[in-house]
């Protein structure tokens, strides 16, 4: 593999455990601005560092994502139970495009 990519991947690999994290801890604390941006700022660095490396499907689905947060971060959209659960399916499809494997298959 492109030592590029493989970069890509690992890093990728963290930011969708932080992505993780801060969704989770928003369930409890959903006002928190500072957990909203560390949401955006993984989902903007998977998107943007995913188009550069060539994993185009990954960089094209996360930026739909990264687009919800971004209302978010402006007050447009609260954070609600709903969008904390669609943001994690939406991170486990993003390791899916990744690594094609599921969370569960993931451990």
């Amino acid at each position: 593999m492109d030592p590029l990519r493989e970069t890509y991947r690992h890093e990728a690999g963290d930011l969708l455990a932080d992505l993780e994290t801060a969704l989770l801890e928003l369930e409890d604390r959903p006002g928190d601005p500072e957990l909203v941006g560390r949401a955006f700022r993984a989902l903007h660095t998977i998107k943007g560092s995913g188009a550069m490396c060539g994993y185009h499907d990954v960089a094209a689905f996360t930026h739909q994502v990264e687009n919800a947060f971004d209302r978010v971060r402006s007050g447009r959209v609260p954070v609600t139970p709903a969008l904390v659960s669609a943001s994690l399916a939406a991170k486990d499809h993003i390791r899916e495009l990744m690594w094609g494997e599921t969370t569960a298959a993931a451990g």
